[in-house]
């Protein structure tokens, strides 16, 4: 027996039992009106009364039952049950009217008479009961049936959405991994492209010649006595700065002016006049 099966039968089970016990109940009382030797006629239209209403009882709690189960799990089966219920609580209700009518006719007559058609109609409902106890029993196991079926499909469908979920995973990982490689790659491939174009630029430069002559170009040393070094002042530092700004020489430095100067070295326009005045000494 599933888990989901368990709690169903219980339910049912439950049900059967409330059935039956309606079912004594009402013997219960027809064995009592049996054992009655003297009626008053006053008295057993009240009698007919209140049973006839216990049918109708009988025959709502019978509906809601049903229509109960029916919204577990909807089945088709439903309204040809309802149908079978009334059908069957009308046999009882006109079995019940003739009884009474014929216990009014022999009453007087015969009490045993009386006995013997109440054993039938008892009769009668213990038939009728047990039709209704099987047809709900058809029910019960179509429901455990598709409540079974249910939960499987539903377990399967869950199995398949996590297998899903594993290769969407194991793809994305693997997508992430081959772009990383591919970044690393890039990267190789630029770096060796610059290194290739520095060498390049190299290799033009020193072969473009010197204006007016067929030699190549080749670096031009300065002479000590023209860099900046000759400025007192000027570190290794101001040098880097000011030839960033293309202040590399004494000339530059007479011609840049104070202002491009102090703002070239981040200085104040009175120390770039003191430099420029010793180079132009």
């Amino acid at each position: 027996m599933s888990q989901s099966e368990s709690p169903i039968r219980a339910m049912f089970d439950a049900q059967r039992t409330a059935v039956k016990q309606s079912q004594q109940l009402f013997k219960h009382g027809m064995a009592t009106q049996r054992n009655v030797d003297t009626m008053a006629l006053t008295g057993l239209k009240g009698q007919e009364s209140l049973q006839r209403q216990q049918l109708e009882l009988a025959q709502a709690a019978t509906h809601g039952y049903v229509s109960a189960t029916a919204a577990m799990l909807p089945s088709d089966d439903a309204p040809e049950v309802h149908r079978t219920i009334d059908e069957t609580f009308g046999r009882l209700k006109q079995t019940h009217t003739e009884f009474y009518g014929a216990l009014e006719r022999e009453m007087e007559r015969d009490v045993d008479s009386a006995n013997e058609l109440s054993t039938e109609f008892v009769d009668a409902l213990d038939e009728q009961t047990d039709q209704l106890l099987e047809m709900t029993q058809s029910i019960e196991d179509q429901t455990v049936q598709n409540v079974d079926e249910f939960s499987g499909q539903l377990r399967e469908q869950l199995e398949r959405t996590q297998e899903l979920q594993d290769r969407l995973e194991d793809q994305l990982e693997n997508q992430t991994g081959d772009v990383e490689d591919l970044l690393e790659r890039q990267a190789e491939q630029i770096e060796q492209f610059q290194q290739q174009l520095e060498a390049q630029t190299e290799a033009v430069t020193q072969q473009i010649p010197v204006q007016g002559t067929n030699e190549p170009h080749t670096k031009i040393e300065t002479h000590p006595e023209h860099t900046l070094e000759s400025v007192d002042g000027i570190d290794a530092d101001v040098r880097e700065q000011l030839s960033e700004a293309g202040i590399a020489t004494i000339d530059d430095l007479t011609r840049a002016g104070p202002e491009a100067v102090a703002e070239a070295a981040d200085v104040s326009e009175s120390q770039a006049e003191e430099w420029i005045e010793q180079a132009e000494a």
